[in-house]
C-alpha cells in the first residue's frame, strides 16, 4: 500500500495538541486544590462573662465572601452579619464563623463566652461605727460570700462610687441625725448585689480623752524564778470604742495575811500596751491580752537561795490598775 506523502507530519502536530491538552486538563485541578480561603475577623462581641442572655456578632471576610455560623457545637449554616442570638442559657457559650469562596470554605474563627446573670449575694458587715458615735473618723468592714467581686460605697445615700474594705470616712459632726453608709457587690458580668445598709449617730459632747474602763487580772501558784502571765482582760462600758494608749499594774506592799512584802519577793513586767501601740477596746465590749500584738503582764517569785520564803506560802496579793484611754 502506497503511503500519503503528508501522514507522517500530520500525526506528529495531532500529538502535540493531545499533550498539549492533556497539560492542560490535568494542570487545573491542582491549581484548585492548593488555593486557601482567609478566616474571617469577628469585629464585634459580647464580653466575656456576660450578664446578657443576648449575644450579637459582627464579622467581615474579603469582598465576595458568604458566611456560614454555628453556636454551641451545632451544625453551621448560612448566616451574614451581624447574628444576634437570644434567650441564651446560663453558663458558657461558643460562635464559630467561617467564610465560603467559591465553594471553598476557611478555617473557623471562634469565639467562647460565659453568660451570668445572677447577682452575688449582698456584702456582710464586719464592723460598723459605734452608734452612736462621737468622733468624726469612722470605719467600717464587711466580707463577700463570692470571690472576685468589686464593692461600691454610698455614703449619706449619695452616688454609687467605687470602694475598699476596710472603708474609712469622715463625717459632718454639725450633723446631729442618722449618718448612712451602703454597700454592694459587683460581679465580673456586672450583676449587682442587693445592698447592705448601716445607719448611726453622732452625739456630741461625749469626752474624747480619759473615758472610764475596768481591768480585771489574777495569777495563782507562783514558785520561785518562774514568770507567770497575768489575765488581764480590759471592758469599755462606753457607747464608743476606746483606744486604752497606758496600762499598768502595782502590787500591794505587803500581802494578805502580812509577812510577806512585794518589794523583797517579787517581781513584774508591766504589759506592753503604749502610746505608740495602744489596744483598741469596742463599744461596750472587752478585750483579754495577750492581744492585738500586745503582751500580758507577768509576775515571778524571786528565787532567792539564801533567804528562807516559807513565810510567802499561800500569800496573796492585791493588784492595782491604772490606765488611760481615749476615742
Amino acid at each position: 500500500m502506497k503511503t500519503p506523502k503528508n501522514a507522517r507530519p500530520t500525526a506528529l502536530v495531532l500529538l502535540g495538541v493531545f499533550v498539549a491538552l492533556l497539560v492542560t486538563v490535568h494542570g487545573m485541578p491542582r491549581a484548585a486544590s492548593g488555593t486557601s480561603v482567609l478566616s474571617p475577623v469577628i469585629t464585634s462581641r459580647p464580653a466575656d462573662p456576660s450578664s446578657s442572655v443576648t449575644a450579637t456578632f459582627t464579622f467581615s471576610a474579603l469582598s465576595g465572601s458568604a458566611f456560614r455560623c454555628a453556636r454551641d457545637g451545632v451544625a453551621f449554616a448560612a448566616c451574614a452579619s451581624p447574628v444576634t442570638y437570644s434567650g441564651l442559657s446560663q453558663g458558657r457559650h461558643t460562635f464559630s464563623v467561617t467564610a465560603v469562596v467559591a465553594g471553598t470554605a476557611s478555617t473557623p474563627t471562634a469565639y467562647a463566652w460565659v453568660v451570668d446573670t445572677v447577682p452575688p449575694p449582698a456584702p456582710v458587715l464586719t464592723s460598723t461605727p459605734a452608734d452612736p458615735t462621737s468622733t468624726a473618723t469612722n470605719t467600717a468592714s464587711w466580707t463577700s460570700a463570692e470571690a472576685g467581686v468589686t464593692f461600691r460605697c454610698s455614703l449619706e445615700n449619695g452616688p454609687w462610687t467605687v470602694c475598699t474594705t476596710p472603708l474609712t470616712w469622715v463625717i459632718d459632726t454639725s450633723n446631729n441625725g442618722r449618718h448612712q453608709l451602703a454597700v454592694r457587690a459587683v460581679d465580673a458580668a456586672g450583676n449587682v448585689s442587693a445592698t447592705t445598709a448601716y445607719a448611726f449617730s453622732y452625739q456630741k459632747g461625749r469626752p474624747e480623752t480619759d473615758l472610764p474602763f475596768t481591768v480585771s487580772g489574777s495569777v495563782g501558784d507562783l514558785v520561785p524564778g518562774v514568770w507567770r502571765p497575768l489575765t488581764v482582760t480590759v471592758s469599755n462600758p462606753n457607747s464608743v470604742a476606746i483606744r486604752v494608749s497606758a496600762l499598768t499594774v502595782a502590787v500591794a506592799t505587803d500581802s494578805t495575811p502580812p509577812g510577806c512584802t512585794s518589794a523583797a519577793n517579787l517581781d513584774l513586767r508591766q504589759p506592753s500596751v503604749t502610746t505608740s501601740s495602744a489596744l483598741l477596746v469596742p463599744s461596750r465590749g472587752s478585750v483579754t491580752l495577750p492581744a492585738q500584738g500586745m503582751a500580758t503582764a507577768e509576775i515571778r517569785l524571786r528565787n532567792l537561795p539564801t533567804v528562807n520564803q516559807d513565810v510567802c506560802k499561800n500569800k496573796s496579793f492585791a493588784l492595782t490598775w491604772a490606765g488611760t484611754a481615749s476615742n
